[in-house]
């Protein structure tokens, strides 16, 4: 079974194809919220790399955000729009901070945080937990400023991951004193997820709506 996954990331759009648990291609473009009429575009080139078709493709997964509003909304109608003309085709929206938080290595039962530059000399904290075999969201979404966030993951120690692009104005807001990684992100992390695929296409996290982080 064919699996495609768009997800939407600060500054790029990530791509991947698996089949079954074997990844196909995975790939990204750089890409801002202002270009997103290149989406459907680059998910067709990229599924002709592969050879395949939509039609070949049984069903995707759509990062879900944190992010900009308008990204993550044109993936998600992009999907809707799919399934339309495909009926067959089945999609769902996964929290894009999942395919980080894969890399934070989490005890069964721990928690930890995705952080995002919320612009505004803030931070956003998107939190996640691992339970058994998956990695979930915890509903906790916080947006902090730097002397906040230094006192809240201070008196609450957490294993946080940031995207690599956004590493240095997190620091800074941090003051360099709390620490945090910039794995690579892990689409597997989305694929994996135990969410079933109910074509529903509103179902994002914004944390601060309609606002570019």
């Amino acid at each position: 079974m064919l699996h495609g996954v768009l997800d939407p990331q600060p500054g790029k759009l990530a791509f991947a194809l698996f089949d079954g648990d074997k990844l196909l291609r995975q790939s990204y473009q750089i890409m801002h919220p202002r270009d997103a009429s290149q989406v459907p575009e680059f998910a067709l080139n990229e599924l002709a790399q592969c050879q395949v078709t939509l039609k070949d493709v049984n069903c995707w997964t759509f990062g879900s955000g944190p992010g900009s509003f308008t990204f993550l909304r044109v993936v998600a109608a992009l999907g809707a729009g799919w399934s339309v003309n495909n009926p067959s085709l089945r999609f769902r929206c996964v929290p894009g901070a999942l395919a980080l938080a894969a890399a934070l290595d989490l005890a069964d039962n721990e928690s930890g945080g995705i952080l995002y530059d919320g612009r505004n000399k803030e931070l956003l904290c998107f939190g996640v937990k691992k339970t058994g075999s998956y990695i979930v969201p915890t509903g906790e979404e916080l947006i902090l400023n730097g002397e906040a966030a230094q006192k809240y993951f201070t008196e609450k120690p957490m294993k946080l991951a940031a995207f690599e692009s956004e590493k240095e104005i997190l620091q800074k807001l941090l003051d360099n004193r709390i620490s945090f990684i910039t794995p690579e992100p892990d689409p597997a992390a989305l694929v994996n997820f135990p969410g079933e695929f109910d074509n529903d296409a509103d179902k994002m996290c914004y944390i601060r709506p309609a606002v570019n982080v």
